[in-house]
Order: structure tokens, then sequence, then C-alpha cells
């Protein structure tokens, strides 16, 4: 909207802005308005800047196949943003630390991650917890490979890469469920682990609660972003 409103104020104006003045005008607009429209506020470096990549990007003349090759590779990554509401979050060290002290010691259990990412938890915890079983489900594509291989070259047996969507799987069997997603699928997921999970099982989502319904333990982690595991016994 902003670039087209531009050019047709250029067309039909006398006065010719240089185009560093114009580009900087056009993110600016960008910026304001997504701001207005309540975007995240990552958004305005990324639109203050976009029109000046525009312009680099014709000025160079880049291929045409690239941007298809990009589109392609941000898809294979980023499939679930544009699904479902859940950008691509990676677990740090020290919540997988912590998440290993939630683990059953003696008893053998089954574990699993929802969007499992490039398999971080999976592969730490089925080391730290070799009485367990461990799954990741992931649906990006490019994610699953990636988590895929890297099993593959850590060589462990007790743990799992699945390429899927979890909403279609049965949560029945696993004694532990841990995901990182966002706020939009946690209602919707909540109700379905409550429907299927067993009793005494345990629900762990990592920074994000379920309105309605308090977490029985919130466990602080001693990170960085002060992470916060929510705890549901099922």
């Amino acid at each position: 909207v902003v670039f087209g409103a531009a050019f047709v104020l250029l067309r039909i104006s006398i006065f010719q802005p240089p185009l560093i003045i114009l580009l900087s005008l056009h993110g600016l607009v960008a910026a304001v308005a997504g701001h207005r429209f309540g975007l995240a506020k990552w958004w305005a470096p990324v639109q203050l800047t976009f029109p000046f990549a525009v312009a680099a990007a014709l000025t160079l003349q880049v291929p045409g196949w690239i941007y298809l090759a990009l589109f392609v590779g941000f898809v294979a990554v980023f499939w679930n943003s544009a699904r479902g509401g859940v950008p691509l979050y990676l677990t740090n060290t020290r919540t997988k630390t912590a998440l290993a002290k939630l683990l059953p010691i003696e008893q053998d259990f089954h574990f699993a991650d929802l969007g499992g990412g490039l398999g971080g938890p999976v592969l730490a915890l089925s080391r730290e917890r070799p009485n367990g079983q461990f799954t990741g489900i992931e649906s990006a594509p490019a994610l699953f490979l990636a988590a895929w291989l890297r099993r593959r070259l850590a060589g462990t047996t007790n743990n799992h890469i699945q390429f899927g969507d979890f909403w279609s799987r049965d949560l029945s069997g696993f004694d532990v469920v841990y995901c990182f997603l966002s706020p939009v699928p946690m209602p919707a997921l909540f109700e379905k682990a409550r429907k299927e999970m067993k009793p005494g099982s345990l629900l762990i989502s990592n920074s994000f609660e379920v309105p309605g319904h308090p977490a029985d333990d919130i466990v602080a982690v001693d990170d960085a972003r002060q992470t916060q595991l929510h705890l549901w016994r099922m």
C-alpha cells in the first residue's frame, strides 16, 4: 500500500525527491502504520530496512530463481509459523537441564517434544536419562531433516524423530509431554492433553500459559530470558 501510494504520488508530482529520502519515507510510513495496526515491535526495523533491500536487489539485478529458492527455504523452516502461529523457538541448555530434573530417575517413561525443532531436547535428555524413551515430532521439513540427521550422528537408541503433525498424534502413550510453541495453540493443546494423557502424566509448556487454567507448578530457569516452565498434572 505504501509503495503503491508513493508510486502514484511520484507520477503526478513535479517534485522528485532523492532516492534515499524516498526509501526512508517508505520505511518510516510502513513502520508507523505497522505499529498502529498492532504489529510486534521487532517488525519496525524490518519495515524500515525493507525498502532499501528492495532497491539493492533491483540495482544488483538479482536473478529471479534466488527469490524462489529463498521462499522455499523459508517455508521449509518456518512451515508452522504460517500454518499454526508457531515460530521457531529453540530450547536453551539451562532449560534442558531443568527439564532433566523433572523426569523420573528410576522408573521407565516415555517423553514427547511437540514441535521438536532441531531435536535439541530429545537428544540431550536421552543422554541424561537412559531409562526413558524420547520422541520428537516435527512437521517443518527442513527442521525434521536436521533433527533426523543429528539423531543419526548421535548414535543413541532411546530416541526417535518423527515427521508429522502432533495434532494427529494420540498423547496417551506419553508420560511427559513438553512443548515450546506460542500462545496461539496452547488452549487447544491443553484440551487435547486433558482428554488423551493418562492420569499422573505431566504436561510442560516452556514460557506459555493456558488462559483460565493456571499451572500446578512453575519452574523458574536461571537463564538470560528468565524462562518459566509451566507444569500441569493430568
